[in-house]
């Protein structure tokens, strides 16, 4: 065999064939492209677990943290569409303690960024032998990137919602505020709380520009009176709404942790008072409905009452018997007294249940209280309640009240939410028209005449009329303190065409120099009562009027006469 023919035979034995280029070369270029998804599927899974751990809504990872509500919580609106309480997005900060590895290095890289926390205090958060520790409820979107950026183990965020009141304070007591969870535990919040959670709105009676009105005007009082604290309510006749009510001292919901128990009691709805002679509206009308007196009757005050185990005075004596306006507008406890006694306590209890004041009213919040009514009623119950002693109400008692006595004669309760005008509350007939008008036409005299107690209240143009009222506060211990006042002042308005009723109450004033350091209702109650009315019935769609026009006389009675004299009243 000659030597090339061997050597072509060992090249065949030993190297293989020739491989085809082109075939090469796909094969190469499947390899790169299986290895290039293997890598790219790689770093995929790498970047979803990072995103999966910084991630906010990720439930699996985070099973012991709380989640957000399913549904919004329903905004709270005024009764013109102005938001009171709505919802705002924040993201919460929250550790899983089993997964951080270094809970030292952990807090000491956290605690600047953390104000409400020290490094201590994260050590001993990120130790805990639990699965979820909340660390902030409020990050800002810096704060979330920088912590994002440390890239700590265990660390997680979450989206949620927190209740937020654009206004502040105003109407704290009637909104009430929810716990950390958004869950309603005082106010409308919690009395409405199933609506709320469930995603509803909620459209209030309150009327925000007439509550800043009314808190402003109450706050002047009590600073200028270094009184402790007040009370203001205003409903609206023939509806039962409560266009404002504000309790003071108040809180910003906004931050009920700083509130006290003093600022988040509600005076003006779960308090209840001794209102003085503002009662004398209810006597009066009683007396005129049962037909027990007329106005033109007349009644001896000149000398103390004497009842069993109490001696009745009027604040100053009068020599002359008193007609029904003149009681009312002089206001003698006296006349008021004996006015009482002739319709007796069988039809003072029954009138009072029948105005509400035995029972808890209906209103929207669990902050309500039940009046305190005579254990007993004997003659000295009787005359003392007349007047206003003896018997504890809160103010919307006493505002329905004298809204059905001074108004269209219907009792109805009160309301804090925005009714339809096919509203079918129950109406119930308590006083005639010949009431009422014989009612509104005294109270217009309190208000106007020179010799009656609520001269401060007279607001030109817009027809007070009111009933002022000053009573002693009640001891805990029972009893009476000599030196402390209830000052107190109701008001109908527009007196000839009733559409409010405002009741005013003022906590323990001071006397000062420029009330001749006096602490009665018509020093500290009523001069609120004329600012309010002079900036908040312009908004009420209440527009000043002519006293002397022929209409507006036709609608009071103006025959009635004041004061020894009996001289017509120059007002008229």
């Amino acid at each position: 065999m000659s030597a090339p023919t061997l050597t072509a035979q060992l090249k065949g034995l030993v190297l293989p064939p020739r491989p085809d280029p082109a075939r090469s070369r796909r094969i190469a270029e499947g390899r790169l492209l299986v290895s290039a998804v293997c890598v790219l599927a790689v770093f995929g899974a790498i970047a979803t677990r990072v995103v999966m751990l910084a991630g906010e809504d990720n439930a699996r990872l985070n099973a012991y943290q709380t989640g957000g509500p399913a549904v919004d919580r329903g905004a709270v609106l005024d009764r013109n569409g102005r938001l009171l309480a709505t919802n705002l997005p924040i993201t919460v900060l929250h550790a899983d303690p089993a997964h951080i590895m270094d809970p030292r290095a952990a807090a000491t890289a956290l605690a600047p960024m953390l104000p409400r926390l020290d490094t201590a205090d994260l050590l001993r958060l990120l130790t805990k032998k639990t699965r979820y520790v909340e660390l902030d409820r409020k990050l800002t979107p810096d704060r979330h990137a920088a912590i994002l950026r440390l890239g700590i183990p265990g660390i997680h965020f979450r989206k949620s919602v927190i209740r937020a009141y654009p206004s502040g304070d105003l109407a704290a007591h009637v909104l009430g505020h929810v716990d950390v969870d958004n869950n309603g535990i005082a106010g409308i919040e919690k009395s409405l709380d199933a609506q709320l959670s469930a995603g509803k709105d909620v459209t209030l009676s309150i009327d925000a520009g007439v509550q800043a009105i009314v808190t402003r005007a109450l706050r002047a009082q009590i600073d200028e009176y270094e009184a402790a604290a007040g009370a203001a309510l205003m409903l609206e006749i023939g509806t039962g709404e409560i266009v404002s009510m504000v309790s003071l001292p108040d809180y910003n919901p906004n931050h009920i942790a700083l509130a006290d128990d003093e600022a988040r009691f509600n005076r003006a709805s779960l308090g209840i008072y001794e209102l003085g002679s503002t009662f004398k509206i209810l006597n009066t009308a009683i007396a005129l409905e049962t037909g027990t007196t007329t106005v033109d009757r007349r009644y001896s005050v000149a000398k103390p009452l004497r009842v069993p185990g109490k001696s009745i005075t009027d604040y100053k004596t009068y020599d002359w018997p008193l007609s029904v306006p003149e009681i009312m507008v002089l206001s003698s406890n006296i006349g008021s007294a004996k006015m009482a006694a002739e319709f007796g306590g069988d039809t003072q209890r029954t009138y009072l249940e029948r105005l509400g004041m035995s029972h808890r009213l209906a209103l929207e919040i669990p902050e309500k209280s039940t009046p305190m009514m005579p254990a007993q009623w004997k003659a000295a119950e009787i005359a003392t309640v007349s007047y206003g002693h003896g018997i504890a109400v809160s103010l919307p008692h006493l505002a329905a009240a004298v809204s059905a006595a001074s108004g269209d004669g219907m009792f109805l309760e009160p309301t804090l939410l925005h009714r339809q005008p096919d509203d079918t509350r129950v109406r119930s007939r308590v006083f005639s028209e010949t009431t009422t008008r014989a009612v509104r036409s005294m109270m217009r005299l309190v208000v106007s005449h020179p010799d009656g107690t609520a001269n401060l209240a007279e607001t030109r143009g817009y027809m007070v009329g009111g009933k002022t009222g000053t009573s002693e506060k009640v001891r805990p211990e029972g009893g009476y303190f000599k030196d402390r006042n209830i000052a107190s002042f109701v008001a109908t308005f527009p007196v000839h065409d009733p559409k409010y009723v405002l009741v005013i109450m003022v906590d323990d004033p001071k006397g000062q120099k420029q009330s001749y350091y006096k602490t009665t209702g018509g020093w500290v109650a009523a001069p609120a009562a004329r600012q309010i009315i002079r900036h908040a019935a312009p908004m009420l769609g209440i527009h000043p009027v002519d006293e002397k026009a022929p209409e507006i006389r036709q609608k009071l009675r103006l025959d009635f006469k004041i004061g020894k004299e009996e001289m017509t009243l120059a007002s008229y």
